[in-house]
Parts: C-alpha cells; sequence; structure tokens
C-alpha cells in the first residue's frame, strides 16, 4: 500500500519540477522580464564542433534553461513570501544593504566587487581577445578603448555588510586593467571619477543594478577626458533635469517589492537623435543619428549604457552605433559595415568575463 503511494508521491514531485520547463516552452516569460533582471538573455546552445565547444556544453545550456523556465515572476514572488521572515536582509538573488540600498547577488557581483572571486584564467582570457579586437581595429585605422561600468557593489562599499566589503583585496577589475596595461590596451578606470563625484548625487539606484544618468554622465566626462575628448565633457547642470520620483527597479522586482519602491532621481535631458533599430529584441541594436558633422562611435556593451551614452555622444557625434555585446559573442561584420572611428567595449563589472568559448561572430583575430 505505501509503495503504491510512494508512486503517486514522485509522479507529482516529477510533474511540481516540470511545470515551471513545460510552461516555459509553451508559454515562456518575455524577453522584456529577463532584462528587467539585470541580465542578458542566454541564447540557444549550438551543436558543439571542438572538443572546447563540447567541454563548455553544459554551461551553456543550464544558462538557457535558466533563462527559458516559466512561472519565473510568481516563483519569485512566493520565493519572496517564504523565505523574506527567515532572511530579514534580503534573499538569495539581493542584499538589502544600510540605508535600505539593494545589491543583485547573482553573476557573483557582490562577491566579485569585494575580492572574494578571483577568475584569472577566464580575465586572461577576455584580455587576449580584448587585445586581438585592438590590433584587428588599429589595422583598419580605428581607434579602441575599454572602460567597463563598475558594480554598485564596488562604488557603494559602505552600505555593504562588513563579509562583503573589500578589505583590500585584488579584484577581476584591477587584474584586467593590470593585463591591458600589460598589451597595450587603452583602458578607463571608471571607479575613481564615479567615487568622486558620489557627495553631489545619487550614481545607481538604491532598488536597481544600474546606475543612474548622474553616475552614467560621471563616466561619460571621465572616458572622453581619458580619450583626448575633452571638449566633449557635459555640464551635469545643464545636462540634467529635475528631481522626479522613480518608482520600482529591477532589484525591487527580484525582491517582491516593487509596489513599495521609490526614490528621487534626475534623468538627462538631452535630444537623442534619429534612432534606427537594428533588431527586434528588447534592449537591441541600433543607430542613432544627429545633424551634425562628427565620427562615428560604436559602443559594444549592455543595459549600462544603451539608453545613456547615445544622447550624451550625439552632442559632438554624428552616429552612434550601439551593440549588445553578448558577452563577446556580438557580430563582427558590424565593423565593417558601420566603419567606427572609434569602438569602446562597455559591459558591466559583473560581465566582464567573456562566456567560456564565446568569441565575436567571423572574427579571425
Amino acid at each position: 500500500m505505501l509503495s503504491r503511494y510512494r508512486r503517486y508521491l514522485v509522479l507529482m514531485a516529477s510533474l511540481l519540477l516540470a511545470t515551471p520547463l513545460v510552461v516555459g516552452i509553451v508559454k515562456p516569460d518575455s524577453p522584456t522580464s529577463i532584462f528587467r533582471e539585470g541580465r542578458s538573455l542566454a541564447p540557444a546552445p549550438k551543436t558543439p564542433a571542438t572538443v572546447r565547444e563540447w567541454l563548455t556544453l553544459s554551461a551553456k545550456i543550464d544558462s538557457y534553461l535558466q533563462d527559458h523556465f516559466g512561472l519565473r515572476q510568481f516563483l519569485i514572488r512566493t520565493n519572496r513570501d517564504l523565505t523574506k521572515p527567515l532572511l530579514g536582509a534580503g534573499n538569495d538573488s539581493v542584499l538589502v544593504g544600510r540605508n535600505g540600498r539593494m545589491f543583485y547577488l547573482g553573476q557573483e557581483a557582490v562577491r566579485q566587487s569585494a575580492g572574494l572571486v578571483l577568475r584569472d584564467l577566464g580575465v586572461s582570457d577576455t584580455v587576449d581577445l580584448l587585445a586581438a579586437m585592438k590590433d584587428a581595429l588599429m589595422a583598419r585605422g580605428i581607434h579602441f578603448l575599454v572602460a567597463v561600468p563598475p558594480n554598485a557593489a564596488t562604488i557603494y562599499q559602505d552600505d555593504l555588510p562588513r563579509w562583503a566589503q573589500n578589505l583590500g583585496r585584488k579584484t577581476e577589475y584591477d587584474v584586467l586593467l593590470e593585463k591591458l596595461a600589460k598589451r597595450d590596451v587603452q583602458a578607463v578606470d571608471l571607479r575613481p571619477a564615479i567615487t568622486a563625484a558620489r557627495s553631489d548625487r545619487s550614481l545607481y539606484y538604491m532598488h536597481d543594478t544600474h546606475w543612474s544618468a548622474s553616475g552614467a554622465l560621471a563616466a561619460f566626462n571621465a572616458i572622453v577626458e581619458a580619450d583626448a575628448h575633452r571638449d566633449w565633457r557635459l555640464d551635469p547642470k545643464s545636462a540634467l533635469g529635475p528631481p522626479i520620483v522613480r518608482k520600482g527597479g529591477d532589484l525591487a522586482r527580484m525582491f517582491g517589492v516593487e509596489d513599495k519602491a521609490a526614490e528621487d532621481i534626475r534623468e538627462l535631458e538631452l535630444p537623442s537623435g534619429q534612432k534606427d533599430l537594428l533588431s527586434s529584441e528588447v534592449f537591441g541594436d541600433y543607430v542613432a543619428t544627429s545633424k551634425r558633422a562628427g565620427p562615428t562611435v560604436m559602443i559594444l556593451g549592455d543595459s549600462f549604457t544603451d539608453i545613456f551614452f547615445a544622447p550624451m555622444l550625439l552632442q559632438h557625434a554624428a552616429k552612434v552605433v550601439w551593440l549588445d555585446d553578448r558577452v563577446c559573442g556580438f557580430d563582427w561584420k558590424a565593423i565593417d559595415r558601420f566603419h567606427p572611428d572609434e569602438v569602446w567595449w562597455m559591459p558591466n563589472e559583473r560581465l566582464l568575463i567573456c562566456r567560456p568559448g564565446v568569441r565575436p561572430l567571423d572574427f579571425a583575430g
């Protein structure tokens, strides 16, 4: 008798575990919900052609399935309801620090900023690729620079619990800059400029993984000054609008308190030019043009740069081409298609390491 009931329990458990996967196939969450969580949508894995690709296949399948199971938002809210009384200061995706500031725990972001994770091989492989890209671009007469937007945990260390603070440990950001310098690849360390601007304004959203327009502006000014475009710097007093209330945020959504999260922010007040989409994806590739003469700048980045940087650049540039870096899997043919004068590689700190086995499509360098 008991054995028969066990079979029913196993069947019920199997159906319960399979439900998110089935829903993900029949009626998956929209790509928008994934991007709102501050992550790039993992592509479907392809049939491996090399030994190295076979070795990384399981990780690619795992990433794909994590982004394509159904009932994501329902499960997030349920997890919040079940665990919040026990955890108090966050859940498995969100750490709530001092003053209510939220930090993203996914993709090793907090531990990365603290220097508690240091993937030397991954950083070295990424530097090898960036050095090869620089050489290929230089052969085309194109200038290349690296400028990595820091994690919020890197900038707001004093809002973190002590275990998550960096107590002098070297980080992947540090190692990346050191190795790029040895390979003669120009890299702009955005951390000092952003940290210096903290006293004036909120540079990262309180309830979101991303920097605000103020943070993006501080980074932009640091980049153009290092890139011999000092006259491109923008004054926050004229580039930013008056304070407005921003509600929600991707971390508030992950924590299940989106309806309660609000903060004062300042938005960019700059003309955005004409925007032509190159992709139907959420936060997809695009070209933005102004009516002035000037260079073409291509940005290889993620959600940190896709909204803010085109309007700032178009105050002096004629065209901005923004491409999703796809964790180093962007289409290299875009270089010859658009013939940029400069290429800026700008993935967020937590995505500075290329996904294993991934290189730009059709890149022979």
